[in-house]
């Protein structure tokens, strides 16, 4: 029998990971709701289903398994743990169980066990309806944060600085959550300082292995749009162990004690507090790209190898070298494409790994209020951080992302 391993998801982020499995010598089942999924193209096996359909990924494990030995099922970059963690259940393979991985997905049970362990979180409300969030939001003080109770990429999430903010933002953001739970939203106290992105790994005997540290680029407020991160984190060696020292309670409090654990949080004058935590690798490019670029090391391997159920090799995650790499969003102005130009003489420049462009001429680019609807992303590494922005700059320069708003289209028609 042929050995498998499934990839829950086939976009960008989970590529990496089918490329990886198929080095290893497995064959690759990709499951993804868009028949257009960049992982279908590489696959052996594809099935257009949406990596939230819970009862027919299992399905789909279990009529594979009838041919194929089904080794390992997995994700990297997209929070659908709990699919992973529920296939994983019905077919006895390695991972957490369903009820810990949605603990991983849902923030709000997330926070809850966080605040019963007494580790470091902002003060939250949970909330159905608007009335009941205006209600809620008195017990906070402005401003403060309205997200999904489960979703990603900073979909619905935004600063509120009052109850009419609240009441503009409500719908929107509750319009995004219910992916594996009751639609609700959370509302917590606004926490200022640097944000973190940290990548981990919990082997087979539950000791957590720290991979890589990013530092998390956000703008354009009132919404938390990530605009880039660099590696290695330019933060003092004695606060990323305070602020890894956090996660670890943090993970071993939600209960992932196997596999992939990712966390963003917050250096705050009141020391490290969470804002999220996954069980999974990181996306954005970072344990796919920058992890390896900067440091040598295989994260995506490390992390496949325990879905296996294999003991984790600490070659993978020893960093070979110590250098700079850096992803960067390409974010025209909004309107129209009607030309990108300079991608491919850009890719040929030192220290540019790679452009991603996510975007095609004819596609509107509409004002950022998530972290969906960039244009593309630069990836640039070099022996230091000066190094790599060095590179990127020279990217920027060349690539040019026209765009013309539909007021100016209306007066050339």
């Amino acid at each position: 029998m042929r050995e498998l391993v499934m990839i829950i998801g086939g976009g960008i982020f989970q590529v990496p990971a089918i490329i990886e499995a198929k080095k290893m010598g497995y064959d690759v089942l990709v499951v993804d709701i868009d028949n257009n999924a960049p992982g279908f193209k590489i696959a052996d096996f594809a099935e257009y289903i949406s990596t939230k359909d819970l009862k027919n990924c299992i399905s789909c494990a279990r009529a594979y398994s009838k041919t194929n030995s089904l080794k390992a099922v997995l994700t990297v970059g997209t929070d659908v743990s709990y699919t992973v963690a529920s296939v994983a259940e019905a077919l006895g393979l390695p991972g957490i169980s369903p009820e810990v991985a949605l603990r991983a997905t849902n923030k709000y049970l997330m926070r809850c066990r966080l605040a019963e362990c007494g580790i470091s979180c902002p003060k939250f409300f949970i909330a159905n309806e608007l009335d009941e969030a205006l209600e809620k939001a008195k017990l906070l003080t402005y401003p403060l944060v309205i997200k999904p109770v489960d979703n990603m990429g900073a979909r619905g999430v935004r600063r509120i600085d009052n109850d009419g903010q609240l009441r503009e933002s409500f719908s929107k953001s509750i319009s995004y959550s219910g992916n594996y739970s009751e639609s609700a939203v959370i509302l917590e106290e606004y926490m200022g300082g640097d944000e973190i992105s940290m990548d981990t790994i919990v082997d087979e005997c539950g000791f957590i292995h720290l991979l890589t540290v990013a530092d998390r680029h956000i703008n354009f407020p009132p919404y938390f749009i990530e605009t880039g991160h660099t590696i290695p984190s330019k933060l003092p060696k004695m606060a990323i162990m305070n602020a890894f020292d956090v996660m670890k309670q943090a993970v071993r409090a939600v209960g992932i004690n196997l596999g992939a654990a990712k966390v963003d949080m917050k250096i705050t004058p009141k020391g490290p507090m969470i804002c999220e935590l996954t069980a999974r690798l990181s996306g954005g490019f970072h344990s796919q790209y920058t992890d390896p670029l900067a440091t040598g090391m295989s994260s995506i391997k490390a992390a496949l190898d325990i879905a296996l159920g294999k003991p984790l090799d600490i070659n993978d995650i020893t960093p070979k070298f110590s250098h700079a790499a850096i992803e960067r969003a390409l974010i025209p102005s909004p309107g129209k494409i009607v030309s990108i130009e300079g991608v491919d003489e850009a890719r040929k420049i030192d220290g540019i790994f790679d452009v991603f462009i996510t975007s095609k001429v004819g596609d509107i680019i509409v004002p950022l209020t998530s972290n969906i609807g960039k244009a593309g992303h630069i990836i640039a590494y070099g022996t230091t951080i000066d190094r790599a922005e060095a590179a990127y700059n020279k990217a920027i320069d060349i690539i040019k992302i026209k765009t013309v708003s539909e007021m100016a289209l209306a007066e050339q028609r």
